[in-house]
């Protein structure tokens, strides 16, 4: 008797210590995936922090209030939503596109408009409700911007695209008219690492820990639009995202 009462007991007492061992590294794998993220959002280029500094300092300088007030206000939101994105593992693709619409108008400030860019969502997509981790495109966005654009004669341009593939899936696609992958890589053969393979390695070390920690699957592809079309120039990057 006194045997089966002490099995029953250790019994019990196994199951419970396994729950709360589950339980820590469920909190301990969530943990980590913040801080995870946290710190790559904290990794915003400084040279684009102050270089955004020192365009809105000409605006006033020049004493053109109206725009210096302008992009500092964007610029306090960009801040405030990268912030906010930081402290959660998934954000809303309204909230995606609002952070980087601020983005873009700084990055277009600093370049004096050489560019031109678009945000579009499919209206199949709920943006207020469909979640996405946050900033997974701007490093090939900044990529584009700063060192895809050199050396092209034609004006750059930048699509971002939310398409609905459907109830379970959606894609996002940042799409360039930059030098392409392929001479990107040409431009960089000493050290056999361009800035689009910095960012692309960056980015698949955190989908790897997204998909291990968050249990979410997301397939990052890149192509080179010159690979399809010899006519064209610049790179395709696609995220396809399970919701």
């Amino acid at each position: 008797m006194n045997g089966c009462l002490f099995f029953e007991i250790f019994t019990v007492a196994i199951t419970m210590v396994a729950v709360v061992l589950v339980l820590a590294y469920r909190r301990l794998k969530r943990k980590y995936l913040r801080l995870e993220q946290q710190l790559l959002l904290s990794q915003l280029n400084p040279h684009f922090v102050f270089n955004s500094l020192t365009a809105i300092q000409s605006y006033v300088f020049r004493n053109e209030a109206h725009l210096a007030s302008k992009y500092l206000a964007s610029f306090a939101k960009l801040t405030r939503l990268i912030l906010e994105n930081s402290r959660s593992e998934l954000c809303s693709i309204e909230n995606e596109v609002a952070t980087l619409e601020h983005y873009l108008e700084l990055q277009s400030l600093r370049f004096s408009n050489r560019f031109d860019y678009s945000i579009y969502v499919d209206e199949k997509i709920d943006a207020d409700s469909t979640l996405i981790p946050p900033m997974l495109t701007q490093p090939f966005i900044e990529n584009a911007i700063e060192h895809g654009f050199n050396g092209i004669e034609d004006r750059g341009r930048l699509t971002i695209s939310y398409l609905y593939l459907d109830k379970h899936h959606v894609e996002i696609e940042v799409k360039d008219n930059g030098v392409g992958i392929k001479r990107s890589e040409q431009a960089n053969p000493a050290s056999g690492k361009d800035h689009l393979s910095l960012a692309t390695e960056i980015t698949r070390e955190r989908l790897k820990n997204i998909r291990h920690y968050k249990r979410l699957n997301i397939i990052l592809t890149l192509v080179d639009t010159g690979s399809i079309d010899p006519k064209q120039h610049g790179t395709l990057v696609k995220f396809k995202i399970s919701i």
